[in-house]
């Protein structure tokens, strides 16, 4: 069976579309700064977290044509939150930022929707 990196980097050099839900090497790396780091030792690695938002929002934006989402995104996402709600509880720092638990739930029920992060803006309301 051929790695999803090896065949990620077969299918561009065929010049087959890669959908944006294979493997994805950078969210896997993001998620543990990120998240992996928050569980290992404790750490919340706030740049960290930003940047592992921001790279969802750009994949999501990505994602405006595919009929699914891929289950390490709604992994990723779903480990940001639940690290970020169990670290709450006893470090102080962390709770702090329990507000980025509720983000990122916001991040994927927008991502659910099929909305980008440009759909909404605060303190403008929805036209529907």
């Amino acid at each position: 069976m051929r790695s999803p990196l090896k065949a990620v980097l077969l299918n561009d050099k065929l010049g087959v579309h890669v959908s944006e839900n294979h493997f994805d090497i950078v969210l896997e790396e993001l998620t543990d700064r990120a998240v992996g780091r928050l569980l290992k030792t404790d750490t919340y690695d706030a740049p960290a977290f930003d940047a592992l938002e921001d790279h969802i929002w750009q994949k999501a934006e990505e994602l405006q044509s595919e009929p699914a989402i891929s289950k390490q995104l709604l992994l990723t996402i779903r480990s940001a939150i639940g690290a970020i709600r169990s670290r709450a509880e006893y470090l102080p720092a962390v709770r702090e930022q329990l507000h980025r638990a509720n983000d990122f739930d916001v991040l994927l029920d927008r991502l659910i929707a099929g909305e980008r992060r440009a759909d909404r803006m605060p303190g403008i309301p929805r036209i529907i």
